[in-house]
């Protein structure tokens, strides 16, 4: 699972800025650490002073914007950008608000609830303890993490001795779970995968599906059915003919010779949407890629073209 790490020197610095005072200002120091604005409304006071004997830190609430994430954290910053973030509303928690040992909360706005809950899905970590907590979350010995609505919710104990602050950390996430708004219903996009996935592998993806820029805006999620590595991906585009020309660049990509397995050529497969293509490849074993309408539907890493067919078919049914 990818991780999101504060850059606890960067943070020291930001508590000595002076608050910008104009909206000019704020665009000058734009690329700057010390050009935090004010939250939004709703993931600001999201944020509680103080949950039972943890108190916010002198630092209060910091702001971070798509300019000055980098700033906040590290090497992470392009990948939740990818979910259209807006902002993100930072608190540090100690207990009676003094000292290091520290629990840390970050409240990421994205572009929608789907967007949040495609972030969610992509840090999830399948076998970690699932939560009930805002639409989902789930819980590690040092991290809680759930989404709701268009945020994300990452907290995490960063305290040499973590056993003592567990339920504060618990305490935490259901105070700002219960200040937070948005719906806690699955993106209706999720119901375009068919059943039998591998629980908690199910995944929204705004961009670089399979791996392919042109590729987005869909679902991805493991079938054993077909393989135990078995992966199938749904993207929707905004019309037919968008679908049709990543269909056109997919099966290109599938062609290549430098992509294909020894001796394997694409194949075209009848019966399947407006058009389909079979490959056995180098990298992602066998393939079936299928337009239909403005959904791009493939599976990839299948056990046989038989299994992959079967699965597309299933998802075909779905694709309204």
């Amino acid at each position: 699972m990818l991780s999101l790490t504060v850059r606890r020197s960067r943070l020291l610095s930001l508590r000595s800025c002076v608050p910008v005072a104009s909206a000019a200002t704020c665009l000058l120091l734009a690329g700057s650490l010390c050009a935090p604005i004010r939250a939004r409304a709703d993931a600001k006071s999201a944020l509680p002073p103080a949950v039972g004997s943890f108190k916010t830190t002198k630092a209060g609430v910091v702001t971070y914007t798509p300019a000055t994430l980098e700033n906040h954290i590290d090497g992470e910053a392009e990948a939740v950008k990818r979910y259209n973030f807006q902002q993100c509303a930072y608190a540090e928690y100690a207990p009676g608000g003094v000292g290091n040992q520290l629990i840390t909360v970050d409240i990421y706005q994205m572009g929608s609830p789907t967007d949040a809950y495609g972030y969610y899905t992509s840090q999830r970590n399948a076998s970690a303890k699932v939560l009930h907590i805002g639409a989902e979350g789930y819980q590690e010995p040092t991290a809680l993490n759930f989404w709701k609505g268009p945020y994300y919710v990452k907290i995490a104990i960063t305290a040499s001795n973590p056993a003592p602050f567990q339920s504060g950390m618990t305490n935490i996430a259901n105070a700002v779970a219960a200040k937070l708004t948005g719906p806690t219903t699955i993106p209706a996009i999720a119901n375009l995968l068919p059943p039998g996935y591998t629980p908690r592998t199910e995944q929204y993806r705004r961009s670089d599906i399979a791996a392919q820029s042109y590729i987005r805006n869909g679902m991805v999620a493991r079938y054993p059915s077909a393989g135990p590595q078995a992966e199938l991906f749904v993207a929707v585009y905004p019309s037919p003919a968008a679908a049709k020309d990543a269909f056109g660049k997919y099966q290109a990509y599938l062609s290549k010779p430098a992509n294909l397995a020894v001796g394997a050529q694409p194949t075209p497969v009848k019966g399947l949407g407006e058009s389909a293509v079979a490959a056995k490849t180098k990298f992602t074993g066998e393939v079936v890629a299928v337009l239909k309408g403005k959904y791009l539907i493939a599976v990839r890493k299948a056990k046989d073209v038989a299994s992959a067919q079967t699965l597309v078919k299933a998802a075909i049914t779905r694709a309204k």
